[in-house]
């Protein structure tokens, strides 16, 4: 209750202002309607919800609350950052008010991100398609042959939601009955998306034991084998489309053989169904560190921004994306997007640019990144943290990206101070000895923030 409450008091010193928030969606609105286009089957709307609302911490920035001092960051947080729990670290404490790094420790050095990587994912899939984009799945025909056609929806479910496979095939069952069609040959597009479906230094394991499925632009229920289940099936597309076809055989349309191919383009349209927007991917992504929405979208960018949806031009497309909105490329090497492959290396500078010009709302588009991070104590991959003896002060006040793979801790985000300043922080931990303690570690400088006047 103490946290909790000393966790109200200080959003209550951020003053709240309607006009903000009002400004940013309008402005979210202008993006949508600027990048509409008929681009690689992505739809552009401006309906439906719009992304928010903003954390109050971030509408708008006390800038009336004292600055830490770079001797006083010192002070609280240099010992722990010397910890060889957290192995060979990278990190940066910037106030995103005056973008005055507070504390740096090998900042532009480049590291492997681990999950951290899906910041910069996230940043580039709003940049490039708008928080509002939706893709969509169709279906087309052209006689008796029905096209299944993926469009790299990344949350497309098996039944629930308007855009299910269930929904999709009720509304193509009905259009064909219509027309008197009770006999199809299926073929089913994924050609969106090319190239290789597990990224470079993925272990060929990942989808057995369910922590990434192969990527398709036609993917039904993260391509589990079956509902609830862990591993996922090699294919996901050849899944979707056994899927399909046995909702329209429970509709009366028989389908003889179903076969891979690319549809034409003089195919007939007879039903589609649209994503959730982009806003709720991303809010996902960052929530629950999801690794195949985080491919799916970074594949849309690569196709969007390059035409080349694959892990090679996904990867030059969110840097290339990155760079337009200032954040510096030579901090870039990038191979995927979810951050599973070793061969990314990111640097605390890179992220923490991102993260500062997303609280200051440079980059009003960017706002689904701040309502996805996972809340320290509550909320996604920070909810079973921060509830130590030592890190229970960072519960509530502390909103950051987890990240870990085998020798690699990382994490990243903002902090509310005692005295009410907005903080950016970024830790880019390699060569770990344990992750569990590196990560134990990280929690307890991000709560030192947390406690830190630091005058």
């Amino acid at each position: 209750m103490a946290t909790q409450s000393r966790a109200l008091g200080r959003t209550c010193q951020v003053t709240f202002s309607v006009m903000i928030i009002s400004t940013i969606l309008a402005l979210f609105s202008m993006v949508s309607v600027a990048l509409t286009g008929p681009a690689f089957g992505v739809i552009p709307t401006v309906d439906g919800p719009p992304p928010g609302p903003i954390p109050s911490e971030y509408r708008p920035l006390n800038q009336r609350a004292p600055i830490p001092t770079p001797t006083g960051v010192d002070r609280a947080i240099g010992k722990l950052s010397q910890d060889p729990t957290v192995g060979a670290l990278s990190m940066l404490v910037v106030d995103p008010i005056t973008g005055k790094e507070l504390f740096a420790e090998k900042a532009t050095k480049r590291r492997t991100p681990a999950s951290v990587n899906k910041v910069l994912t996230a940043a580039a899939v709003l940049s490039s398609l708008g928080p509002l984009y939706r893709t969509t799945t169709k279906v087309t025909r052209q006689g008796d042959q029905v096209f299944l056609i993926g469009g790299g929806d990344p949350m497309m479910s098996r039944t629930k939601g308007t855009n299910s496979l269930k929904a999709l095939a009720q509304a193509t069952a009905d259009r064909l009955l219509m027309s008197g069609t009770k006999s199809i040959a299926l073929t089913y597009d994924d050609s969106l998306f090319t190239g290789p479906a597990l990224g470079p230094g993925w272990k060929s394991s990942y989808p057995k034991l369910g922590v990434a499925a192969p990527v398709s632009a036609l993917t039904v229920g993260a391509a589990r084998v079956r509902p609830g289940a862990s591993a996922r099936v090699d294919d996901p597309a050849q899944q979707s489309a056994q899927l399909f076809a046995q909702r329209l055989k429970k509709k009366g349309i028989a389908v003889r053989k179903i076969d891979r191919g690319k549809a034409p383009t003089g195919s007939v349209a007879v039903a589609s169904v649209q994503s959730e927007t982009m806003a709720a991917a991303v809010d996902l992504m960052l929530s629950d560190s999801d690794n195949d929405v985080a491919e799916i979208l970074a594949h849309l960018v690569g196709v969007r921004v390059n035409g080349d949806g694959s892990f090679f031009g996904s990867s030059r497309a969110v840097t290339s994306v990155l760079a337009s909105q200032g954040v510096n490329a030579t901090g870039l090497r990038l191979a995927d997007g979810s951050g599973l492959s070793t061969k990314n290396r990111v640097s605390a500078a890179a992220v923490a640019k991102v993260l500062t010009e997303m609280v200051r709302g440079d980059q009003p588009e960017w706002a689904s990144i701040a309502t996805g991070l996972p809340v320290a104590g509550r909320t996604g991959t920070l909810a079973d943290r921060f509830d130590s003896k030592g890190t229970k002060a960072g519960a509530e006040v502390i909103r950051a990206k987890t990240g870990s793979l085998t020798g690699v801790s990382s994490l990243a985000g903002t902090v509310l101070d005692e005295s009410g300043r907005l903080l950016v922080f970024v830790m880019l931990g390699n060569d770990v000895p344990s992750v569990y303690t590196a990560r134990n570690t990280m929690d307890r400088i991000a709560t030192k923030l947390a406690k830190c006047g630091c005058a």
